[in-house]
């Protein structure tokens, strides 16, 4: 009330350009409070989105090298198990470099190597992420990150 009161007398005084002044002046305070709120829960929520990024571009490049697994074993009859892996080497991303390959038939056991016309395939790549989350598992939200991201492709040899 009183502050109000000194405000019109201002006003009287010195005309309606002082009382703008004077009354930005006064809530410029605030707006650092606000300002101090909003800018960490900002920061917070940047974090978990640029976590989330990188295990989703993980996630995307296992899905990637088991299809490309998938496509080479199809084309090569020859491929096993220990030798898919360094068939795709050169082709996969290598945010997931370290990851394991694991190729198997499906329904017929004596489509073995080398694997005829038809023969059904199935192609697992696994890869442990833990090395890519850089956030604690016991964040405030309770957010927790996949750790072992794995992709099945199934295709028949050509």
């Amino acid at each position: 009330m009183l502050i109000d009161l000194h405000l019109c007398r201002a006003a009287k005084v010195l005309g309606r350009r002082a009382t703008q002044f004077i009354t930005r002046r006064s809530h410029s305070g605030q707006a650092a409070v606000e300002f101090a709120m909003i800018s960490t829960l900002a920061l917070a929520v940047m974090v978990v989105g640029i976590q989330l990024a990188i295990i989703g571009q993980a996630a995307l490049a296992v899905s990637q090298a088991s299809y490309l697994g998938a496509r080479a074993a199809s084309v090569d009859e020859t491929l096993t198990t220990g030798t898919l892996s360094s068939a795709v080497a050169s082709k996969i991303s290598p945010t997931i470099s370290g990851a394991s390959f694991t190729l198997s038939n499906t329904a017929d056991p004596t489509c073995g190597p080398p694997r005829a016309y038809g023969c059904p395939i199935t192609v697992t790549v696994s890869y442990n992420a833990s090395s890519k989350i850089f956030l604690p598992s016991n964040t405030l939200l309770g957010l927790t990150f996949p750790t072992n991201l794995t992709a099945t492709e199934s295709a028949v040899t050509e």
